[in-house]
């Protein structure tokens, strides 16, 4: 490693980003200590090392002027507040109801998503002008929420705009680009001619990193069963479309720059064709070292290379480091480049069984605690399904690829075999485990501990060392049990969603959203995992608006809930597909009205609203529970007022530590004389950022004041979150 010094200053790059990346500062402040105190212990043994010092401090300096720049830019067009923005379209895609242009404005480095409803004749090249707000990329409102502002951040994309009307004001022709998407649509075209289904749709994502056609279900397996990678144009497809090309040049006797420089051409056309991911620059760069290294008749050195690509792509971009790609694409290439290819043994059925196992199982376990730190969960077999998928689909990408010219027939339906025999694989169930969030040294200390079981001078053999590392994947199933448990309001944008993360399991109180889409699958869910639960012990929707069940809906279509209480009230033709969704996820439905208890270990939740059968409207009539939760006194109210209320007014009302403000805010709820007989501490409204119906309305944050609780709302600081035993 000492002898090879770009390993070590994108190694010590690497680490200062991590470092300082979203870190207050006492918290960047430590995380450096360690990090001097670990290239110091290095330089004690050999000076070389050093230059991992200055490879830490080149890559803190890249990080902060980076953030200074961007920070400046977007405090400059706030102030200017542009009344119109105009770019060029240098992209556009198709999302479930409107379109997606990609704008590259002037004088500006970072570029706009502007969305449209409309049904505009836009071309690429043309310059735009509309009238739209320019929106900052949001920051994860949630626990285990994606950062929006990191994955487009690392594409350079820093705004987002909706517009309402766009005009085109010039045009500037980029032969290029439009050769680019002449080919992608002759591509789709041909995919669609020569293949049908669910394996149309994964050849598409897998050729053109075209995955709008692919469904959840498909996704979710694939993410599942650990071969999600398969469904993106990765390092590994672009590595395949160069090499492949290069080696059938050779073959047929064309020469040796020749063969190098078209096999390059080839892939870097298909990468920007595909739109140049993170993994696939990395490959691209790789794939030149590699191709210049035979021409110069060189070693090839994969660890090299690799630190030289991601030196050059987090110089062009340090906000790269964000993409979640980019860390998972170098840490699997780190730890190819360190297991090898292995010593081929003597035959034997055994031994060739193992063969094909070992890279597969290495290459998981060395991306184990990266892994986790970012998903919060791992399929604990995922090697097996690797283990064939990848030869499998491998085999497939060239050949689809490379027959996609001819019309469909034989060949083609020999192919979509193969296809359909990866997405079998992915359906299976490989031991997928969910540990929940863990602290970024969990990272340090994980891959210490690897290098202790892994290191090739152990004498232990390898059989023993791996069955080391999986016990302790077992004992990191216990992690969730000693987690201090949670209260959390999530921010599900215009809507609520009550999370409490009992002893006994997951409970939660509504989960739907009107403004936000596919709030289960993108706000929900992720913070479930994060809390290391596979699902939700009890559902409790209050009444049935959207806004209350969309993403309780979403989970139950996903089979993420054991059981459901329902308001035992007339039913709708809403309440109608929620049942139906439940039986057919098998969820037990139970049916709630007031004096019905929720009770376990850390809950004791009763229903003191409404009467069974009542015949108040849809608000009025919302479950209103009152109890403990996580050993605070809380209050959840739905979307209670006017009636409704003054019905609970009857009730043997208790004071709380906690009062979630019915109906987010409205002025038709939470009276003053509700308010004196529950003496909130603290209560909570959850509501969308500038949300049509304006809530909170102004009377109920006056009503509120006027008690002396304290006012914390999910549209000013995303997910409100107490912790237990936190006063």
């Amino acid at each position: 490693m000492k002898q090879r010094p770009l390993i070590l200053i994108f190694a010590g790059c690497i680490s200062g980003m991590a470092a300082v990346w979203k870190n207050e500062i006492p918290t960047a402040v430590f995380y450096c200590l360690i990090l001097i105190c670990f290239w110091c212990l290095c330089c004690v043994r050999d000076r070389r090392y050093v230059i991992g010092i200055l490879g830490m401090t080149i890559g803190i300096l890249l990080f902060a002027s980076k953030q200074f720049s961007v920070n400046k830019e977007i405090q400059t067009l706030k102030e200017a507040s542009p009344e119109y923005l105009i770019g060029e379209v240098i992209q556009i895609s198709k999302t479930e109801n409107s379109t997606a242009y990609l704008l590259k404005p002037q004088n500006q480095e970072g570029k706009i998503l502007l969305y449209s409803t409309g049904e505009e004749n836009i071309r690429l090249g043309d310059w735009i002008q509309t009238e739209a707000e320019l929106e900052v990329q949001d920051e994860a409102r949630n626990p285990g929420q994606l950062s929006a502002r990191d994955y487009y951040f690392a594409k350079g994309i820093y705004y987002r705009a909706f517009a309402n009307e766009i005009f085109v004001i010039g045009h500037q022709e980029h032969p290029l680009m439009k050769l680019q998407e002449s080919s992608r649509q002759w591509m789709k075209a041909k995919i669609r001619s020569q293949y049908q289904g669910n394996v149309r749709a994964f050849v598409q994502g897998m050729i053109l990193g075209d995955k709008s056609e692919l469904s959840e279900e498909i996704k979710d397996d694939f993410k599942e069963s650990g071969l999600i990678h398969l469904l993106a144009v990765s390092g590994l497809h672009i590595s395949l479309a160069g090499k492949s090309l290069y080696q059938w040049l050779r073959k047929i006797g064309i020469g040796f720059w020749t063969s190098s420089l078209v096999g390059f051409a080839a892939a870097l056309y298909y990468c920007m064709l595909t739109g140049g991911a993170v993994s696939s620059i990395r490959a691209i760069i790789m794939l030149g070292i590699y191709f210049l290294s035979q021409i110069l008749g060189k070693n090839y050195d994969l660890l090299s290379s690799a630190a030289m690509a991601g030196l050059l792509i987090i110089l062009k971009n340090p906000l790269a480091f964000g993409d979640t790609g980019f860390r998972l694409s170098f840490c699997a290439v780190l730890v190819i480049g360190v297991i090898g290819k292995g010593k081929k043994e003597k035959s034997g059925v055994i031994q060739k069984i193992w063969d094909k196992v070992r890279f597969p199982l290495l290459l998981q376990i060395g991306m184990l605690p990266l892994m986790i730190y970012l998903q919060y969960e791992t399929p604990v077999f995922s090697f097996l399904a690797n283990a064939i998928a990848v030869p499998a689909a491998s085999a497939a990408f060239s050949m689809a690829l490379a027959l996609i010219w001819l019309p469909a027939g034989f060949f083609h339906k020999i192919i979509a075999y193969f296809f359909q025999v990866v997405l079998w694989i992915s359906e299976q169930e490989y031991g997928r485990m969910i540990v929940g969030y863990v602290p970024g040294i969990w990272v340090i200390i994980g891959y210490f501990v690897l290098y202790l079981c892994m290191a090739k001078r152990s004498r232990i053999p390898i059989y023993i060392r791996i069955g080391a590392v999986y016990a302790g994947i077992l004992l990191m199933m216990g992690i969730p049990v000693f987690r201090r448990h949670e209260l959390a309001f999530l921010d599900v944008g215009q809507g609520d969603c009550m999370m409490a993360d009992t002893a006994g399991g997951m409970v939660m109180v509504d989960g739907g959203s009107s403004s936000e889409k596919q709030v289960g699958r993108y706000r929900i869910l992720p913070y479930l995992k994060y809390c290391g639960r596979k699902e939700v012990k009890i559902a409790v929707i209050t009444h049935m608006d959207e806004d209350h069940y969309s993403g309780i809906l979403e989970l139950l279509e996903m089979g993420k809930i054991r059981y459901l209480g329902l308001p035992d009230v007339p039913k709708d033709e809403t309440f109608q597909k929620i049942l139906n969704a439940a039986r057919h996820s098998e969820t037990q439905v139970f049916f709630l009205s007031r004096g019905k208890k929720i009770e376990g270990g850390d809950i004791s939740m009763e229903v003191i609203h409404p009467a069974k059968g009542s015949s108040l409207g849809k608000n009025a009539a919302s479950l209103v529970l009152q109890g403990k939760l996580l050993g605070k006194k809380v209050i959840l109210t739905g979307d209670v007022e006017k009636e409704g209320e003054e019905e609970l007014l009857d009730q043997e009302l208790e004071e709380t530590d906690i009062l979630k403000a019915a109906h987010h805010g409205s002025k038709n709820s939470t009276s003053e004389d509700f308010l004196k007989m529950t003496k909130p501490k603290i209560a909570v409204i959850s509501c969308g950022k500038e949300n049509r119906y304006g809530h909170p309305h102004k009377e109920t944050l006056e009503r509120l004041k006027t008690t002396g609780c304290q006012i914390r709302r999910t549209d000013e600081e995303g997910a409100v979150l107490f912790s237990e035993g936190q006063d």
